[in-house]
């Protein structure tokens, strides 16, 4: 069993717990929101280097603020955001030992890359750090820039820049987290796939002859819960709600014309189907792959449709 499919099921047993998990899709594009750069000084970045801690242990990491490059209170936010949340990314597929952020008092903070302070790190028993610069180049779009430092060495093990959109710095470290489980541990990190769920949360009622029963909509998150964003606005019953294949399509079960039936909300495209046409009762919706005796279907009911 693969790291990921270990990651996944542990967060289908956490979620299922709660009553709320409904799927857990594959990675989304990182074009969606953040490009990939070339690092500055591209040659001397592709050289990778694997951390690895004392004889029989975890390497200990750490990861410290990012520095803010322009003078604003938005970038000086998304700059420790992304720092606590790439930390939490690496915590959770529990790979490394994370030196715990409130032990970070007692190490100046660096004003630039150019001048981190590596015996101090070291006095916590630091084996790899990760720091960053943020900066705007527009007033809509951020870059930054992601280091991991061997800190015995003091030489840079892996070095990206990210480009894209200031709405969503969570993004950036996530997509920090997966390049490093990816280049130092050949592993493909959770941290950019998506949770979807039904929930009560707005509080709504059902309208017609059912107003003393609640309303279930169709939500989506990221893994850890943040960013959590409505799909459907019925004000009826949705349930099973399941992530197609790749990512792009949720099907689930809804009451919404007065008896169950199966959509789908594409989420990317705004757009909704109704695969059974509406003339029966269907329910359970699961995804079916594409093979011998599946040809290019879609999704099935509760009966498989596929041999």
């Amino acid at each position: 069993m693969t790291k990921r499919h270990s990651s996944r099921i542990f967060l289908h047993a956490v979620a299922v717990a709660c009553a709320m998990y409904a799927g857990l899709p594959g990675r989304l594009p990182v074009a969606q929101a953040v490009s990939v750069l070339s690092p500055q000084g591209s040659q001397q970045s592709e050289i990778i280097l694997s951390l690895s801690g004392e004889p029989g242990a975890r390497p200990r990491y750490a990861v410290a603020d990012f520095l803010a490059r322009t003078a604003d209170a938005e970038t000086a936010e998304a700059a420790k955001l992304i720092g606590s949340v790439l930390w939490d990314d690496l915590a959770f597929e529990r790979e490394f030992y994370m030196v715990p952020r409130d032990t970070y008092k007692s190490v100046p903070q660096a004003r630039t890359l150019a001048d981190i302070p590596f015996d101090r790190w070291r006095e916590l028993g630091v084996d790899g750090l990760v720091i960053g610069t943020i900066e705007k180049t527009s007033a809509t779009t951020l870059r930054v820039e992601m280091r991991l430092y061997d800190v015995r060495s003091r030489r840079s093990a892996m070095a990206r820049e990210y480009s894209g959109s200031t709405n969503n710095p969570r993004l950036y470290a996530h997509t920090a987290s997966d390049d490093i489980f990816q280049l130092q541990r050949a592993l493909r990190g959770v941290a950019r796939t998506k949770l979807t769920f039904t929930s009560d949360r707005d509080g709504e009622r059902m309208g017609g002859s059912m107003q003393a029963r609640g309303v279930k909509e169709v939500y989506v998150s990221d893994y850890d819960g943040a960013n959590q964003r409505r799909v459907t606005v019925t004000r009826s019953l949705n349930l099973s709600p399941t992530w197609a294949p790749d990512g792009r399509a949720i099907a689930y079960t809804s009451y919404r014309r007065g008896f169950q039936d199966i959509y789908l909300s594409l989420i990317y495209e705004g757009s909704l189907e109704n695969p059974t046409g509406g003339t029966t009762q269907n329910w359970l919706p699961v995804w079916s792959p594409t093979g011998p005796g599946c040809a290019s279907s879609r999704i099935a009911t509760a009966i498989p449709i596929c041999t």
